[in-house]
Protein backbone atom coordinates (compact mmCIF):
# COMPACT_ATOMS: atom_id res chain seq x y z
CA UNK A 1 0.00 0.00 0.00
CA UNK A 2 2.74 2.53 0.84
CA UNK A 3 4.84 1.68 -2.40
CA UNK A 4 2.16 3.65 -4.16
CA UNK A 5 3.10 6.94 -2.20
CA UNK A 6 6.85 6.40 -3.99
CA UNK A 7 7.81 9.29 -6.32
CA UNK A 8 11.52 9.50 -8.77
CA UNK A 9 13.17 12.33 -8.79
CA UNK A 10 12.25 12.42 -12.44
CA UNK A 11 8.67 13.14 -11.41
CA UNK A 12 9.59 15.56 -8.64
CA UNK A 13 11.39 17.71 -11.34
CA UNK A 14 8.39 17.51 -13.53
CA UNK A 15 6.64 19.63 -10.67
CA UNK A 16 9.70 21.87 -10.16
CA UNK A 17 9.60 22.66 -13.66
CA UNK A 18 5.68 23.44 -13.78
CA UNK A 19 5.63 25.70 -10.93
CA UNK A 20 3.97 23.74 -8.45
CA UNK A 21 5.18 24.77 -5.25
CA UNK A 22 6.65 21.49 -3.06
CA UNK A 23 7.09 21.16 0.65
CA UNK A 24 10.08 19.02 1.97
CA UNK A 25 10.40 17.32 4.44
CA UNK A 26 14.34 15.86 5.24
CA UNK A 27 13.40 12.65 7.65
CA UNK A 28 16.65 12.45 9.90
CA UNK A 29 16.84 9.89 12.79
CA UNK A 30 17.48 10.39 16.39
CA UNK A 31 21.17 10.32 17.17
CA UNK A 32 22.18 9.97 13.76
CA UNK A 33 25.02 12.33 13.23
CA UNK A 34 24.82 14.33 10.75
CA UNK A 35 27.64 15.04 8.47
CA UNK A 36 25.82 16.43 5.63
CA UNK A 37 27.48 18.88 3.10
CA UNK A 38 24.52 19.55 1.32
CA UNK A 39 20.44 19.61 2.00
CA UNK A 40 17.35 19.77 0.38
CA UNK A 41 17.22 22.94 -0.22
CA UNK A 42 14.13 24.73 1.93
CA UNK A 43 13.94 21.32 3.66
CA UNK A 44 12.31 20.61 7.22
CA UNK A 45 14.86 18.66 9.34
CA UNK A 46 13.04 16.41 11.40
CA UNK A 47 12.87 12.97 13.01
CA UNK A 48 9.49 11.30 12.62
CA UNK A 49 8.28 12.25 15.96
CA UNK A 50 8.90 16.02 15.75
CA UNK A 51 7.42 15.60 12.52
CA UNK A 52 4.36 14.02 14.14
CA UNK A 53 4.74 16.79 17.06
CA UNK A 54 4.61 19.68 14.34
CA UNK A 55 1.80 17.67 12.37
CA UNK A 56 -0.74 21.21 12.16
CA UNK A 57 2.12 23.27 10.81
CA UNK A 58 2.42 21.44 7.94
CA UNK A 59 0.96 23.03 4.60
CA UNK A 60 -2.55 21.64 3.83
CA UNK A 61 -2.03 23.81 0.33
CA UNK A 62 0.72 22.04 -1.39
CA UNK A 63 2.20 18.76 -1.79
CA UNK A 64 4.88 17.14 1.07
CA UNK A 65 8.14 15.46 0.20
CA UNK A 66 9.42 13.48 2.60
CA UNK A 67 12.95 12.69 1.93
CA UNK A 68 14.75 9.85 4.32
CA UNK A 69 18.12 10.58 4.99
CA UNK A 70 18.25 6.31 5.70
CA UNK A 71 19.59 3.90 3.56
CA UNK A 72 16.36 2.93 2.95
CA UNK A 73 13.20 4.15 1.80
CA UNK A 74 11.01 2.76 4.54
CA UNK A 75 11.24 5.50 6.88
CA UNK A 76 10.02 8.10 4.36
CA UNK A 77 7.04 5.70 3.18
CA UNK A 78 5.72 5.12 6.97
CA UNK A 79 6.11 9.11 7.49
CA UNK A 80 3.89 10.16 4.02
CA UNK A 81 1.51 7.58 5.02
CA UNK A 82 1.27 8.82 8.31
CA UNK A 83 0.69 12.48 6.85
CA UNK A 84 -1.50 11.23 4.54
CA UNK A 85 -3.71 9.59 7.30
CA UNK A 86 -3.92 12.85 8.75
CA UNK A 87 -4.95 14.86 6.14
CA UNK A 88 -1.33 16.35 4.97
CA UNK A 89 -0.91 15.29 0.96
CA UNK A 90 2.60 13.44 0.93
CA UNK A 91 4.82 11.63 -1.09
CA UNK A 92 8.15 9.76 -0.20
CA UNK A 93 10.84 10.35 -3.00
CA UNK A 94 12.25 7.08 -3.87
CA UNK A 95 16.66 7.15 -2.98
CA UNK A 96 15.83 9.57 -0.31
CA UNK A 97 18.28 12.22 0.52
CA UNK A 98 21.43 10.73 -1.25
CA UNK A 99 18.64 10.13 -4.71
CA UNK A 100 17.66 14.09 -4.68
CA UNK A 101 21.17 15.19 -4.07
CA UNK A 102 22.26 12.91 -6.89
CA UNK A 103 19.71 13.76 -9.42
CA UNK A 104 20.89 17.68 -8.81
CA UNK A 105 17.55 19.11 -7.40
CA UNK A 106 17.76 22.20 -5.54
CA UNK A 107 20.33 21.77 -2.90
CA UNK A 108 21.67 24.09 -0.20
CA UNK A 109 24.97 23.93 1.52
CA UNK A 110 25.08 23.36 5.21
CA UNK A 111 26.61 26.33 7.22
CA UNK A 112 28.64 24.24 9.79
CA UNK A 113 30.06 21.53 7.20
CA UNK A 114 31.23 24.42 5.30
CA UNK A 115 32.80 26.12 8.05
CA UNK A 116 34.28 23.05 9.06
CA UNK A 117 35.79 22.71 6.35
CA UNK A 118 37.35 25.90 6.09
CA UNK A 119 38.88 25.69 9.42
CA UNK A 120 40.78 22.48 8.65
CA UNK A 121 41.83 23.98 5.31
CA UNK A 122 43.23 26.85 7.02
Amino acid sequence: MQRDLAVSTDWVWERIKEGEPLFFVELRHPGDADFAVQRVRGALRVNFDDARRHLQELPRDRLVVVCSAAPTDEPALELAAFLGDNGVRARALEGGVSGYLEAGLPAEEVKAARDMTRSRGE
